[in-house]
């Protein structure tokens, strides 16, 4: 019998020497002492336990009879069944109108091919490829098992130019029983807002804030005036009168971070905080920013994914945004909520849909699956015009990135994170392979500390 490789432990109450211990293949949660703890580490060589405990250790996994090698295939066999479940059979459908935008975001990371070096041409999908695509969406859902939510994106979907074309791809999604996700910057909405109202039950929205006005325009200004917080702000609360549910997305980073809880007074003052469909959380900004320094001087600072969190909760923005404005964390939170409650938690095989069954339409007749890429025909993965194909070269890269064929299968985290964002990995590194984590083991244990001292310390202490 050995000390499962797969087992997470993370001290959580120096004071009372207790550590929360995990296994991610199991998923036991159980709150140790030191003795149990220094048993595991030292594979029962310095400490002694009794025989009860040690039976309890077995049955919930973290001591186990398999060899190092047998475990990590056990844990290969249960990612690879897992996607296997999942590869190309529950796709999720999107439309890029076009590759074009009103606005000039300072960390665009469309920028070269909305405006750049790369600038594609900025028409509009056509009536022709949208049927066709249509033709796509039905076949590929003939079993009626995918999601029943089209995606809008772009460049900026709701464009004022974009509007007969959007309405022609909407009208065609209802006939079919879909309705409608957008990632909107906001700033046009007000011309759409007789047409949203009729079809308010369909729609969904994500705009990025981000920030109080000085800090917004200044990250997001308006190609031409320079201005965009006013209106985007009115067109939300257009929205959220419709009933619309909107989902703000605030991009962070130490700069915009100092001044979180303005924002958050903002929200207040506006009483966006009192809608039901009404949400907001915050993003860790990934490319660097030009920050004004008290100096004068422009200075660069990023945070890891764990500094941003924890930074977030020292801060108290969770407690000020009255449980209305979260932290982006991968959805850490509720995983461990779940294994907490000892509900049923899916392991998980892939990061994100992008490498099981995104499919995004794009004015070119390109077929990409993963938004951050779109426009670089390098990470394109077929096309759809004149024909539906999926490129091996390109598709396999994308939707055979099976974690289990890196060192990720190695992890304790792995059935956890997936194997990291892919279009993470070609940021960093410039190869488009799992294994770029993030920072997830460290964000993983600073939210193990948190559900610790939220849901179980005083528990325990009252015991």
């Amino acid at each position: 019998m050995r000390t499962s490789s797969y087992n997470i432990i993370v001290k959580v109450d120096d004071d009372a020497g207790r550590y929360a211990l995990l296994n991610s293949y199991t998923h036991a949660f159980d709150i140790v002492n030191q003795n149990v703890y220094r048993y595991l580490k030292n594979e029962g060589s310095d400490c002694d336990i009794s025989d009860e405990t040690k039976k309890k250790l077995v049955k919930r996994g973290y001591i186990t009879s398999l060899s190092k090698e047998d475990e990590r295939e056990l844990v290969k066999r249960l990612l690879d069944k897992i996607y296997d479940e999942v590869r190309l059979k529950n796709f999720g459908f999107h439309f890029i109108i076009s590759y074009d935008c009103n606005l000039r975001c300072v960390y665009c990371y469309e920028d070269p091919i909305l405006n750049g070096c790369a600038c594609l041409p900025k028409c509009r999908i056509s009536k022709e490829q949208v049927d066709k695509a249509y033709e796509i969406i039905i076949e590929k859902d003939k079993d009626k098992t995918g999601r029943k939510t089209i995606h809008l994106y772009g460049g900026e979907p709701f464009l004022v130019e974009n509007y007969e074309m959007l309405e022609y791809i909407v009208q065609k999604g209802k006939e079919l029983g879909y309705v409608f996700s957008v990632t909107s910057n906001g700033y046009d909405l007000d011309k759409y807002m007789d047409y949203l109202e009729e079809n308010s039950k369909i729609f969904s929205f994500q705009i990025t804030i981000d920030g109080v006005e000085d800090i917004h325009n200044e990250r997001k200004p308006h190609y031409r005036n320079k201005d965009s917080f006013a209106k985007i702000t009115s067109n939300v609360d257009s929205l959220l009168k419709l009933g619309i549910s909107v989902s703000i997305r605030i991009n962070t980073d130490p700069y915009t971070m100092e001044r979180a809880n303005e924002l958050l007074d903002y929200f207040k003052e506006k009483g966006w905080l009192q809608y039901q469909n009404f949400k907001a959380y915050y993003a860790l900004l990934r490319k660097e920013v030009p920050i004004k320094g008290e100096n004068g001087e422009y200075s660069k600072e990023m945070f890891t994914q764990s500094s941003f969190f924890c930074t977030y909760l020292q801060k108290g923005l969770e407690k000020q945004g009255c449980g209305k404005v979260m932290c982006q964390d991968y959805s850490v939170r509720s995983v461990l909520t779940n294994m907490l409650l000892g509900k049923s938690t899916p392991y998980k095989s892939h990061f994100c849909g992008a490498q099981s069954g995104m499919i995004i339409f794009d004015p070119l007749g390109d077929i990409y699956s993963c938004w951050d890429v779109v426009g670089q025909r390098a990470y394109r993965v077929g096309h759809y015009m004149p024909d539906f194909v999926l490129e091996d070269t390109f598709a396999d890269k994308w939707f055979d990135s099976r974690v289990s064929k890196f060192s990720c299968i190695k992890c304790k985290y792995v059935l956890f994170c997936g194997g990291g964002c892919l279009a993470n990995a070609i940021r960093t590194t410039g190869i488009l392979q799992s294994g770029t984590c993030n920072d997830y083991p460290r964000l993983f244990n600073a939210e193990i500390k948190y559900i610790y001292n939220e849901k179980i310390k005083k528990g325990i202490d009252e015991n």
